[in-house]
């Protein structure tokens, strides 16, 4: 019966030390499974892609900023030079008041200009640049509709097809808000400015600025 015993014991022991043992290492880490190599002449999408930096349009900007700091509507040192240092917010809201203290200069600007201005659309979803750029499309009675239906940014902006009411002139405040930003490159990049649109805004910029002398 000892023996018995001893050989149940040893059953045991031997049983319980084989529950014990540690499981094999490659029951725990799997083989990781390779990565897919990337398709030649085809670039991964980079996760959280900054931006592209601005490009302000240097002799056009440069001329602008130097105007609001001689007008004292750009506070701090002057920064004609390095337009892309400058913050457009505060770019346009000093242009803004720039245009409204020099109204008169509006009914000398190109109506033509003025009006490729207008049709280009919203250069932002921002509520205050918007409404003025419908201002300046109700002027010229372009319909909302017209203009919202083939906007790249209608997805984002709020104010899709809203009407504003028509004024009987050109606002010189909501027009320099919105041609500070395109000097300034400030535009997303969904928008593409064409070289038309481009040669409109910079004559409309030097007749504000020269005629406001």
């Amino acid at each position: 019966m000892a023996l018995s015993a001893a050989r149940r014991l040893s059953t045991t022991a031997s049983s319980s030390s084989v529950a014990e043992a540690p499981p094999k290492l490659s029951s725990l880490f799997q083989n990781p499974k390779p990565r897919p190599l990337p398709v030649r002449g085809v670039e991964e999408p980079r996760r959280g892609a900054r931006p592209r930096p601005r490009q302000p349009w240097e002799e056009e900007a440069g001329a602008l900023l130097l105007r609001l700091h001689k007008g004292r509507y750009l506070p701090g040192p002057d920064l004609s030079s390095a337009p892309h240092a400058v913050s457009p917010d505060a770019v346009k809201t000093a242009a803004e008041w720039f245009g409204h203290d020099h109204q008169p200069v509006a009914k000398w600007l190109s109506g033509s200009d003025l009006k490729k201005l207008a049709l280009f659309g919203c250069p932002t979803v921002e509520r205050r640049t918007v409404f003025a750029s419908k201002r300046l499309r109700a002027f010229f009675n372009i319909q909302e509709d017209k203009i919202c239906g083939s906007c790249k940014l209608r997805s984002s902006c709020k104010f899709v097809n809203q009407e504003v009411a028509r004024h009987n002139r050109v606002i010189l405040s909501d027009t320099m808000r919105i041609i500070s930003l395109f000097v300034l490159d400030a535009c997303p990049q969904e928008l593409e400015i064409t070289a038309e649109l481009k040669a409109s805004v910079c004559k409309l910029l030097k007749d504000a600025i020269n005629l406001s002398s």
